[in-house]
């Protein structure tokens, strides 16, 4: 199948899987009740209104006056997902059990609202600072060992406010790290769609640098695009090569798997890692949350990755935790870490349930005697 049919076809099938997103919501906020036909057009009214600005804003993204439109139409998409969470337990529950179903879908409608008003206020508020510390026998005293600040997920395109990166780069400088890390999806948009985002990025301070790898957006959006963006950004991009930081530290950035589908261009962690100093900490930045055994033997010390976004919202937060064995958080293997953060920023509809925007703080010390 020819790249161009593919898109078509993925094109084809989102397209179809949203129509019957609406569709069901649509009929579940219906089901049991008896509603008069001047409420019943003006709720089709709301479907098609509100569901077209998701396809308006995906297909016209190089529109100016696109934005608003674009940012409705991902919060619809965000409710939509939520409804469907609540309304499909509602469902599988009268399967089992006989209740009113006309009350229940006013008891379901009552519960949506109230997930996606909390969900879109924790979406959008500041990240929190989460502060991790790990011992390590590589980091031998009298060092303090040093410190690293993670960035993922930031996704600067058509709907990132600049006040909201001001505050991220702010409350990332206010941390004073040895090293700052972003590990994939920093941009989701064309170079001349962010380029305005470049000068905030460029007060972002570390005395060991402030290094980037790509994620599966990065390749979306288009690899020219974002090296332009990063090399004016003051950032450094780690494209499967490492740099060595000092006596006690090393880093390695990977490509994310993503290149493998769509550039064909195999991940060769083996080679990537061949030259790992067992004397120096490694750190490597995988955009994705996968390959962390094969990682871990190859001699890294923490795996730092990002992708999950903990799901953001149901039903993702669900599948999410059953796709991908190092979901979210901090795991071990022998005497090797990986983290998945949730994510600095939000894709698509921005909301957040169960989890946080967040920003995450390293501190690599020696271990106690």
């Amino acid at each position: 199948m020819s790249k161009k049919l593919s898109i078509v076809t993925m094109g084809l099938f989102f397209t179809a899987l949203y129509l019957g997103m609406n569709y069901y919501v649509y009929r579940s906020i219906l089901r049991g009740l008896e509603v008069p036909g001047e409420i019943l057009w003006l709720l089709r009214g709301i479907f098609v209104v509100a569901g077209s600005f998701f396809i308006f804003g995906m297909f016209l993204q190089k529109k100016a006056y696109i934005h608003g439109i674009a940012y409705l139409g991902h919060f619809w998409l965000g409710f939509l997902s939520i409804a469907i969470s609540v309304y499909l337990l509602r469902d599988l529950s009268y399967f089992f059990m006989n209740f009113n179903l006309g009350l229940s879908t006013i008891i379901a409608f009552v519960i949506t609202t109230l997930v996606v008003l909390y969900s879109f206020y924790n979406g959008t508020r500041t990240p929190v600072v989460r502060e991790i510390t790990i011992p390590s026998a590589k980091i031998k005293k009298p060092s303090k060992g040093f410190t690293v600040t993670q960035l993922t997920d930031v996704h600067i395109g058509m709907l990132t406010s600049k006040k909201w990166l001001r505050s991220i780069v702010k409350t990332t400088n206010e941390l004073g790290s040895d090293i700052i890390v972003i590990t994939g999806d920093l941009v989701d948009g064309k170079y001349d769609k962010i380029k305005d985002f470049m000068p905030i990025l460029k007060e972002l301070r570390a005395p060991g640098g402030k290094f980037t790898i790509i994620g599966n957006h990065e390749i979306y959006s288009g690899l020219k695009d974002y090296h332009q963006f990063v090399k004016k950004s003051g950032l450094t991009p780690l494209r499967n090569n490492k740099v060595t930081i000092s006596k006690d530290l090393e880093i390695y950035g990977v490509d994310d798997v993503t290149v493998e589908k769509y550039l064909q261009t195999p991940i060769n962690l083996e080679e990537i890692l061949k030259d790992t100093d067992p004397n120096r900490y490694s750190l490597l930045l995988f955009h994705q949350p996968v390959r962390f055994e094969q990682s871990a033997d190859l001699g890294v010390d923490l795996q730092l990755s990002g992708h999950t976004h903990n799901g953001q919202i149901p039903p993702l937060e669900w599948f999410v935790y059953f796709y991908f064995k190092y979901s979210k958080g901090l795991y071990k293997n022998k005497k090797a870490y990986i983290y998945t953060s949730p994510g600095t920023g939000v894709w698509g509809p921005p909301m957040r349930f169960l989890s946080k925007n967040e920003i995450t703080k390293f501190t690599i010390v020696p271990e106690a005697d």
